[in-house]
């Protein structure tokens, strides 16, 4: 599969072993059939599978590792948890909802429609990289109906 010979490659140009927990960590992006991004619990609940003993630091420790090859990226939504998706050259940004989390991709970069180098000189920033994420409410959510809920208060 492209993606694995992509990971394969940026293991061995960076110095680092293939082990079989990094694969079965690679596997489980690729196996995230809803390409929703997953956090590191999510990805340690995939890996623990086939790979009972394996630490959720162990999975902490390969996902840096993901991230500083380029293999993942991360990503830091409302819900203050770090989410992690593969990232093998396709340049993207989000939609997300903010009541069920769902998680959509926009396949265009918003970015490229902003005058940078007049934020850069106005500024005096050199922009580096970017993060574009867009909040709100997804269509289920929107249609379904409110739940109410009901204060209740006690008496002493």
């Amino acid at each position: 599969m492209v993606k694995d010979d992509y990971a394969i490659e940026q293991f061995r140009k960076n110095g680092y072993k293939i082990t079989p927990q990094r694969q079965e960590i690679l596997q489980a992006f690729m196996d995230n059939n809803n390409n929703q991004p997953l956090s590191a619990e999510e990805v340690h609940r995939k890996v623990v599978e086939r790979y009972p003993n394996i630490s959720l630091d162990t999975v902490y420790r390969n996902l840096n590792v993901f991230l500083e090859i380029g293999i993942i990226s991360k990503l830091s939504f409302r819900e203050g948890k770090s989410r992690y998706e593969l990232d093998l050259g396709k340049h993207h940004h989000h939609l997300v909802c903010l009541k069920c989390g769902l998680t959509e991709v926009i396949d265009y970069c918003p970015f490229k429609f902003l005058e940078v180098e007049k934020i850069e000189e106005e500024k005096k920033f050199e922009i580096t990289k970017h993060s574009f994420e867009i909040f709100g409410y997804c269509q289920l959510c929107r249609e379904r109906p409110v739940e109410k809920s009901f204060n209740k208060s006690v008496s002493c």
